[in-house]
């Protein structure tokens, strides 16, 4: 297996290093949060990890830092933005959600909020955010969220870059599905990755904001439905799927 997962990395970094030139074999990571502290700890935890990572205080801040950072002169994109709730600037930070999702469609956006309302999860995956975090993070939750971040990320990379890699020359593709780091090396260097569908993926936040909507409308499905915008069939199938048993009262 650890072959196998090596061969499919150094495909991956072949095929990235020859669309883009320069292009981090693990993405980098934006945190756009408005408590410095708080963003700098963030930080920390992530490069202990051994991603590279930048930090960002408002929404601007954050655009002018992916704009910069996608420049032939800097070329060291980021490919994953965890974004603050409250954030200042443009709104929220789902406008800067949308917005990321709307100009560069392959960085990854993670919602981070202190409010367990499941309309703002709800809404953060509708316009474009692949997960959500709740304050205060912890650590495993904090890297689930990376992980499976960089998974979507690579996925639409390649999706995005396969096309006109094949026009230019006759090389073979890499695999189709994303990839999913699974720790660091003895260098904390995060380049271990294994082939994941993107929808096993998408199942645990899924399963977290169903979760939570039944919880917050005490296990009413028909609210529930209501408030995820989905017929209570499909409810009832979503909950058979992910095994979710009601409390005993």
């Amino acid at each position: 297996m650890a072959k196998t997962n090596n061969q499919s990395l150094q495909r991956l970094r072949k095929t990235a290093t020859d669309r883009i030139k320069g292009m981090p074999t693990t993405p980098r990571i934006l945190i756009v949060e408005r408590d410095a502290i708080a963003g700098q700890a963030i930080q920390h935890t992530l490069e202990k990890k051994g991603y590279s990572t930048g930090l960002a205080h408002s929404a601007e801040q954050a655009i002018d830092l992916i704009e910069k950072a996608r420049s032939v002169a800097v070329n060291e994109p980021f490919g994953v933005v965890l974004v603050e709730q409250d954030v200042s600037g443009l709104g929220k930070g789902i406008d800067l959600v949308q917005q990321l999702h709307h100009d560069w469609p392959c960085v990854v956006a993670v919602l981070i909020s202190g409010f367990r309302k499941v309309e703002s999860a709800v809404q953060a995956m509708r316009l474009g955010a692949a997960d959500y975090l709740l304050k205060p993070i912890e650590e495993h939750e904090l890297f689930d969220a990376v992980e499976r971040a960089m998974q979507r990320h690579l996925l639409l990379f390649e999706h995005e870059t396969a096309q006109p890699a094949a026009e230019e020359d006759d090389e073979q593709p890499i695999t189709d599905q994303p990839h999913r780091a699974t720790g660091s090396n003895d260098d904390g260097d995060t380049d271990s990755w294994t082939p994941m569908p993107l929808s096993e993926a998408m199942k645990e936040p899924e399963q977290r904001i169903l979760l939570a909507a039944l919880e917050a409308n005490d296990w009413n499905r028909s609210e529930t439905a209501k408030q995820l915008d989905i017929n209570r069939t499909t409810l009832y199938k979503k909950i058979r799927q992910y095994r979710l048993d009601e409390p005993a009262a």
